[in-house]
C-alpha cells in the first residue's frame, strides 16, 4: 500500500515545481536575450523573482539549467509523433507535411534554447563535447528520415534528401523567418512543406528526370503504331 501524501506535502510539492518553472523561464529569457556568458545565476534568480541560493539548490549550476532546457526540447511528444508520421506515411505529400509539421512543432517551441546551446559551447569549452553531440544526434535523425524517404521511392537519393533536409530546417532558418521577417509558424510550416516537395519530393528536378526517364524507356518498348489507313480516290 502506497502512503497518501498529505495535502501539506502535496502543496509543497507544486509550489517546488512552480519555482522550478520560473527558474527555467528566467534563465530562457536571459539566455536569449543576454546572451548564456553574460547571464549570471543571480541574474537568473532576479528574474525569476527568488534567492540565488534557491537557483543553486534547485539546479546548482548553469550548465545544468541548460541542459534542463535542451532535453525540453530534444523530448518533444508532439514532434516526435509527427516525425513517426513521416516516416510511416505512404504517399511524398503526407510524408513531407508529416516531417515539416515535426520541424515547425519543435522549433516552435524551442529554437532559442538551441541558440543558446550553440552560444553555450562558443563560450565554455567544456559543453562543447555534450552540445555537439546533440547536434549530432540530430544530424542522424536526419539522415534516417532521408534514407527512410529514398528506401520508399520519395527522394531520388538518401545522401542528397539529408543534405537539404539538414539545410531547410536548420532552426536558424525558423528564426530567420518568423523573428526577423514576420512570417507565422503556420506560414513557415507551408513553405517548408512546399519547398521539401519541389526539391526531394515528386516536383524536384531529380524526380521530374526519373518521371521523363520512366516515360522513354516505356515509349521505346511500345510496338510500332500502325500507320493511320487513307482513302483512295
Amino acid at each position: 500500500m502506497q502512503p497518501v501524501k498529505s495535502p501539506a506535502g502535496s502543496l509543497r510539492a507544486e509550489r517546488a515545481e512552480a519555482t522550478r518553472r520560473r527558474i527555467l523561464s528566467a534563465a530562457r529569457t536571459l539566455f536569449a536575450s543576454r546572451g548564456y556568458g553574460a547571464t549570471t545565476l543571480r541574474g537568473i534568480a532576479d528574474e525569476a523573482g527568488v534567492a540565488v541560493q534557491t537557483v543553486y539548490a534547485v539546479f546548482a549550476s548553469k550548465p545544468a539549467i541548460l541542459r534542463v532546457l535542451r532535453d525540453s526540447v530534444r523530448d518533444d511528444p508532439d514532434a516526435d509523433a509527427a516525425v513517426a508520421a513521416s516516416l510511416a506515411a505512404p504517399s511524398v505529400s503526407e510524408a513531407l507535411d508529416a516531417f515539416a509539421r515535426s520541424i515547425r512543432l519543435r522549433w516552435e517551441a524551442g529554437h532559442d534554447v538551441v541558440a543558446a546551446n550553440i552560444d553555450a559551447a562558443s563560450t565554455d569549452p567544456s559543453l562543447r563535447p555534450e552540445v555537439e553531440a546533440v547536434l549530432d544526434a540530430r544530424r542522424g535523425g536526419i539522415r534516417h528520415v532521408a534514407s527512410s524517404l529514398a528506401a520508399r521511392g520519395i527522394a531520388a537519393d538518401a545522401p542528397t534528401a539529408a543534405a537539404v533536409l539538414d539545410a531547410l530546417t536548420m532552426p536558424e532558418v525558423f528564426a530567420e523567418l518568423t523573428r526577423v521577417h514576420g512570417w507565422t509558424p503556420d506560414a513557415y510550416e507551408a513553405w517548408l512543406s512546399a519547398t521539401l516537395r519541389s526539391t526531394i519530393g515528386e516536383g524536384s528536378p531529380r524526380a521530374s528526370t526519373a518521371r521523363t526517364r520512366g516515360r522513354r524507356d516505356q515509349g521505346a518498348g511500345a510496338p510500332p503504331q500502325a500507320p493511320a489507313a487513307t482513302s483512295e480516290r
